[in-house]
C-alpha cells in the first residue's frame, strides 16, 4: 500500500514551479531562497525539508526548522507532519535557546529555567526605585527588547540610541539607568527574560566545547524562515548552532523587513548569505497567492518591478476612497458587510487592517453597531508566543464555534496571513508611514510594511483615509492622503484607460453581433 505522505509530497512537487523546484532540489548544503510575497516560501520549505529526507540526504532526527512565531511554528509542523517528516525539532528561536539552556542544566543537576515572560511589572519596579511617574512600563519595555536584540547592555543603550536617532519616552540617560536597575531585580529574582534566552544560549555553546558538540551533533541540519525578521541577537544564536560550515537553508524576502523598531535589522539577511562563499541563491519572484490587479498596486507602491501573479485574472481593481472622519470610513465598511456583500460562512475570509491598534477600535464599535462579528488578531504571532502562551482545548474550541468572524489587525499582525478581501484603512498623511518614522532607514521600513499589508488580500483590495481621524492626541486634525497612494492612483488610473479601448472595443463587437443575430434571424418576405 503506498505511504499518503509519499504521495503527498509527490502531488506537491508536481504541481511546484521549476523555480520552487530549483529551491526544493537544489543539492546546495547552503541554500538561501529569496522569496517576494505570495510565493510559497513556506511551502518550499517544506516540501525541500522533505524531500531531502526521502531522498536520505536529511535525517529528520537531527534538523532543526526555526521561525520567529507560535503561528508559523505550528503551520510548518503542520505541513511537516502530513507529508510524512515528523521526528524533527521545530519551533521559535527563543522555544530553541531554552531548550539547550534546560538540557545543559539537567546535564548538570540545576533545575530548569526559571522565565521571566511579563517584564512590565520588574519594569514598574525599577520605575519606583527611581522615582519615575506617568511612563508606561510598556514604552520602557520597549527600549530594553530593542537594545537587547542589538545585543546592547544597559551601559551602551544610550550612544547606540542616539547614533541610531531612536526616539525614547525619557531621556536616554535615565532610561539606561531604569534598564540597569530592572536588569538587577531581575538577576536577584533568579530569572531570565525572553531575550536573555539567546544570550545565554549563545554563550553556553562558544564556551562549552562539549557542549557545542552535542550541539553540532544534534542539529546537524538547519532551516530558517522569515530570515528577514533576524535580529542581531537570533542571527548570533543560529550561526552558534551551525558552526563553520553548515547545512544550511534560509528563506525570507527583504521586502517584508518590518521590524527595525523592535531590534530586527534588514541587511542580516544578505550578511548571512555574504558568510558562506558556496552558497547557491533561488529567487521566487512570482505571486502565486493575489490577483494580478493586486500584485501590481503593491508593486506601484512599492516602487519595485520584477514581481509578477500567477494568479489567475480575478477580480476587479483596487479602490481608493476618502472620508470626511474616521468614524465614517469604519460605518461604510461595517454598512457593506452588514449589507450581506458576504454570505453566512465568508466573513472569515475579510479583514480590516491599520497601522495602530487604537485605529481598530473605530471600526469594531461599527461592526457591533452593525451586529458584524469579528475578533482581533491574537498574540501568537509574537516573536517566542510559543513560550508566552498556549491555547487551551477550551479556548480552541471557542475559536471553531466563531470561526465565522471578521478578523481585525494591524499591519504588523497581519504577516505571513492572507484573506480574499482586505480593507486597509487610515491610509493618510502622519499614520501611513508614521509620524514618528522620521529618519530613511525608518521611512523605508514603513513603506515595506505598507507592501505587506496590501498583498494580504487575494482578490478584493480596499484602500481608505479619512481626513480627520479620532487618535488619542490628534482629534479634529486634518490629514491628507499617504504619499503612497499618488503612486497607486496612477496606476490604477492608467491601468484604467489602457483598459477602456479594450472594453468598447468589445461592446462595439457585441453589439455588432446581436445586430448580425437579429438580421438572421428576421422572417424573410413571401
Amino acid at each position: 500500500m503506498a505511504d499518503p505522505s509519499q504521495s503527498a509530497l509527490h502531488r506537491a512537487l508536481a504541481l511546484s514551479t521549476e523555480a520552487q523546484l530549483d529551491a526544493i532540489t537544489s543539492p546546495a548544503r547552503q541554500l538561501a531562497i529569496i522569496a517576494s510575497a505570495g510565493s510559497g516560501k513556506t511551502r518550499v520549505l517544506t516540501l525541500r525539508t522533505a524531500y531531502r529526507s526521502s531522498e536520505g540526504t536529511l535525517d529528520p532526527s537531527k534538523t532543526l526548522v526555526a521561525t520567529f512565531s507560535r503561528k508559523a511554528a505550528d503551520e510548518l509542523r503542520h505541513r511537516l507532519f502530513r507529508l510524512g517528516v515528523r521526528d524533527l525539532t521545530c519551533g521559535t528561536i527563543h522555544s530553541v535557546a531554552l531548550r539547550l539552556l534546560n538540557d545543559q542544566r539537567s546535564a548538570i543537576g540545576r533545575p530548569p529555567v526559571e522565565l521571566l515572560i511579563d517584564r512590565s511589572k520588574v519594569i514598574a519596579q525599577a520605575l519606583k526605585v527611581h522615582s519615575v511617574s506617568g511612563i508606561a512600563p510598556a514604552s520602557i519595555e520597549a527600549e530594553i527588547g530593542w537594545a537587547k536584540a542589538r545585543q546592547l547592555a544597559a551601559s551602551t543603550y544610550e550612544d547606540a540610541a542616539v547614533k541610531s536617532g531612536r526616539p525614547a519616552p525619557l531621556a536616554r540617560a535615565q532610561v539606561s539607568e531604569i534598564f540597569a536597575t530592572y536588569e538587577t531585580l531581575k538577576r536577584q529574582q533568579g530569572r531570565l527574560d525572553l531575550d536573555d534566552l539567546l544570550g545565554h544560549a549563545t554563550t553556553l555553546i562558544s564556551t562549552n566545547a562539549q557542549f557545542q558538540a552535542a550541539v553540532a551533533w544534534r542539529f546537524h541540519h538547519v532551516a530558517l524562515d522569515e530570515t528577514q525578521d533576524l535580529n542581531p541577537a537570533q542571527l548570533a544564536l543560529i550561526l552558534a548552532i551551525c558552526g563553520d560550515d553548515p547545512d544550511l537553508t534560509f528563506v525570507g524576502d527583504p521586502n517584508q523587513s518590518i521590524y527595525g523598531w523592535n531590534g530586527s535589522d534588514a541587511t542580516l539577511m544578505s550578511d548571512l548569505s555574504g558568510r558562506f562563499p558556496n552558497i547557491q541563491t533561488v529567487h521566487l519572484r512570482s505571486n502565486k497567492r493575489s490577483s494580478r490587479h493586486i500584485v501590481d498596486t503593491a508593486n506601484a507602491a512599492l516602487g519595485a518591478t520584477g514581481f509578477i501573479s500567477e494568479a489567475a485574472d480575478r477580480g476587479s481593481p483596487p479602490t481608493v476612497s476618502r472620508f470626511a472622519s474616521d468614524a465614517d470610513e469604519a460605518r461604510a465598511i461595517a454598512e457593506a458587510l452588514w449589507r450581506n456583500e458576504f454570505a453566512a460562512g465568508t466573513l472569515k475570509t475579510v479583514a480590516i487592517l491599520a497601522r495602530t491598534n487604537s485605529q481598530l477600535q473605530a471600526v469594531a464599535n461599527a461592526l457591533d453597531a452593525h451586529a458584524v462579528p469579528y475578533r482581533f488578531a491574537g498574540s501568537e504571532l509574537a516573536p517566542g508566543s510559543d513560550l508566552s502562551s498556549t491555547p487551551t482545548t477550551l479556548q480552541m474550541q471557542h475559536d471553531e464555534v466563531t470561526a465565522d468572524q471578521v478578523t481585525l489587525s494591524t499591519f504588523h499582525r497581519a504577516k505571513g496571513l492572507e484573506w480574499h478581501t482586505v480593507y486597509l484603512i487610515g491610509v493618510a498623511d502622519g499614520i501611513v508611514p508614521y509620524k514618528l518614522a522620521r529618519t530613511h532607514e525608518a521611512l523605508a521600513e514603513e513603506q515595506r510594511l505598507f507592501y505587506v499589508a496590501l498583498t494580504r488580500a487575494t482578490d478584493a483590495l480596499h484602500l481608505s483615509w479619512a481626513e480627520r481621524t479620532s487618535i488619542a492626541g490628534s482629534e479634529g486634525r486634518r490629514r491628507g492622503p499617504s504619499r503612497w497612494l499618488a503612486p497607486i492612483e496612477q496606476h490604477l488610473a492608467t491601468r484604467a484607460r489602457e483598459e477602456a479601448p479594450l472594453e468598447q472595443s468589445f461592446r462595439l463587437e457585441r453589439l455588432r453581433s446581436i445586430r448580425a443575430s437579429l438580421e438572421h434571424s428576421r422572417p424573410t418576405e413571401n
